[in-house]
């Protein structure tokens, strides 16, 4: 039985203000760490979705790259629109949107492209 994240986390995040956005994701991926570390869930699907995009707003934050990742679609496009709002709320640099393209819009089109 999988578990189903991404909807409850993306409505969340829609509904907070872009100033609190980066915290409240962050304490959401200490909470699957902490499920992780626990045993009770495994590093795949949505868990997987969430903490990546965690992953990248730290590094976007702080200067540093990290590995491209490939998601479905929907996460993909959910996360371009929250990075969006942080960075015209001042909360990310400008250069996360090209840093948001390398980690996660490039692989998706070369998965895409690569469908016969």
């Amino acid at each position: 039985m999988g578990v189903h994240l991404f909807h409850p986390f993306s409505k969340m995040i829609d509904k907070v203000p872009a100033g609190a956005i980066v915290a409240v994701v962050k304490r959401e991926a200490q909470m699957l760490a902490d499920d992780l570390a626990n045993g009770r869930m495994q590093l795949e699907g949505e868990v997987h979705s969430i903490l990546s995009f965690c992953r990248f707003l730290e590094a976007s934050q702080s200067g540093l790259e990290i590995s491209p990742v490939t998601l479905p679609m929907t996460d993909t496009a959910f996360y371009r629109k929250t990075t969006e709002r942080l960075v015209n709320a001042g909360k990310l640099p400008s250069a996360a949107r090209e840093h948001f393209d390398t980690v996660f819009s490039r692989p998706t089109l070369k998965l895409l492209s690569s469908v016969p």
